[in-house]
C-alpha cells in the first residue's frame, strides 16, 4: 500500500517536472536562509500542487473526528 502511494505521488509528465523545477527555483532565491528542509519541502509541494482543489469541509470534518477532545469544533462551510 505505501508503495502504491509513493508511486502515484511520482510526477508523470514532462510539464510537472518542469513545473517542479520551477517551483524549486522560486522558493529557493525567495526564502532560502529563511527556513528549515521541511518547510521547503512543503512549500515545493504546495507551490506543484496548486492546481488541486480540495474539500476543506471534508478536511476540518476529518481533524474534528480524528480529535474529538481537543475542542468543540462546529464547522462554518457547512451552514
Amino acid at each position: 500500500m505505501a508503495v502504491l502511494r509513493i508511486m502515484l505521488t511520482f510526477s508523470a509528465t514532462a510539464a510537472s517536472v518542469e513545473r517542479t523545477n520551477s517551483a524549486l527555483r522560486f522558493i529557493k532565491n525567495t526564502y532560502r536562509s529563511t527556513m528549515t528542509e521541511d518547510r521547503f519541502n512543503a512549500l515545493v509541494r504546495l507551490f506543484v500542487d496548486r492546481d488541486i482543489s480540495l474539500d476543506y469541509g471534508a478536511i476540518i470534518d476529518k481533524y474534528a473526528r480524528k480529535y474529538p477532545r481537543r475542542m468543540l469544533f462546529i464547522n462554518p462551510l457547512l451552514e
